[in-house]
Formats: C-alpha cells, sequence, structure tokens
C-alpha cells in the first residue's frame, strides 16, 4: 500500500514530502477531500520510470524489425553521415 499525504500537508511540509518521497523511492499519493488526486515521486524512482519505458519502447522496435544493425564502427560512421545529410 503507498503512502499518502494530504494536498493541505504538502502545502504546508513540501519539504518534508519530497525528503520522504527519496527516502522511500515509492510514490507518496496526494489526498483531497479523501480522494487521490496526484503521486509525488523521487527523482530516483523518476529515472528508473523514464528508462523502463525507453526499454519496452526499444524492445517493441526490435521485435517489430524497426532497429538497425551496426557491427563495426564504419557502419556506424556511415550511419552517422546519412543522419547528417538529412538536417
Amino acid at each position: 500500500m503507498y503512502s499518502t499525504v494530504s494536498a493541505r500537508q504538502i502545502q504546508r511540509e513540501y519539504k518534508k514530502v519530497l525528503e520522504k518521497a527519496n527516502k522511500k523511492n515509492e510514490p507518496i499519493v496526494v489526498m483531497a477531500n479523501n480522494k487521490p488526486q496526484g503521486a509525488v515521486i523521487g527523482l530516483d524512482l523518476l529515472e528508473k520510470i523514464q528508462l523502463s519505458t525507453l526499454l519496452r519502447d526499444a524492445l517493441e522496435d526490435y521485435k517489430k524489425g524497426q532497429t538497425l544493425t551496426i557491427t563495426d564502427t564504419g557502419g556506424l560512421e556511415k550511419y552517422l553521415e546519412e543522419l547528417g545529410d538529412e538536417s
């Protein structure tokens, strides 16, 4: 179960809430009128979520055959040159 914090508590103690989010490395649900309104997460968790999303997207592209295989530095240089020509 996630920790919760009231919207009022965020207004009064935002530094403590942010410290707790960074320390616990899990979301803290923000409640207003006993209803969840959002979440506060630490920067480490945000980075982990972003990396996970990038990995998932890359795997989907790979499965669809939308990736390029480069086997040596010559191939990489050629690909980078082609990217530069597109600009």
